[in-house]
């Protein structure tokens, strides 16, 4: 499917996953999966560190919680912060042959990122038809 653009329902339930579908955060010393390039090779790497879901400064794992009309809920005069439906936090990985970096998990098909051990099996959306010209 290399090549294929994501289809706006992927990128929806990549920010979106129901509970059953969402991969469980690892713990330092987990060892994971991780692509370095979009569709490239994926290799094992070991965690060393994983973002605190309390960090409250990062957009990915927090947001600015609105009214039904979409306006921001203010308390005090200040904003009030809820955190994601699906939080998406930063991982650092002990690559061979790259060393040490940050990544999120790579939720859409090809993307880079980490990806949990059983990722060719996990459930995710994919288009429903190619058209080729």
């Amino acid at each position: 499917m290399f090549g294929i653009p994501h289809t706006q329902q992927e990128i929806e339930w990549a920010h979106r996953r129901p509970e059953p579908h969402r991969t469980p955060l690892p713990v330092v010393g987990d060892e994971v999966m991780y692509r370095h390039q979009p569709w490239g090779p994926v290799v094992r790497a070991e965690v060393t560190w994983v973002q605190s879901l309390d960090d409250m400064s990062d957009p990915h794992l927090w947001q600015v919680q609105t009214d039904p009309t979409g306006n921001p809920v203010l308390l005090e005069g200040k904003h009030v912060l809820q955190r994601r439906f699906d939080p998406w936090p930063v991982v650092r990985l002990r690559v061979p042959g790259l060393g040490v970096g940050e990544t999120r998990e790579a939720r859409l098909r090809g993307s880079a990122g980490w990806l949990p051990l059983d990722w060719e099996v996990r459930f995710r959306p994919e288009p429903e038809f190619v058209v080729v010209d």
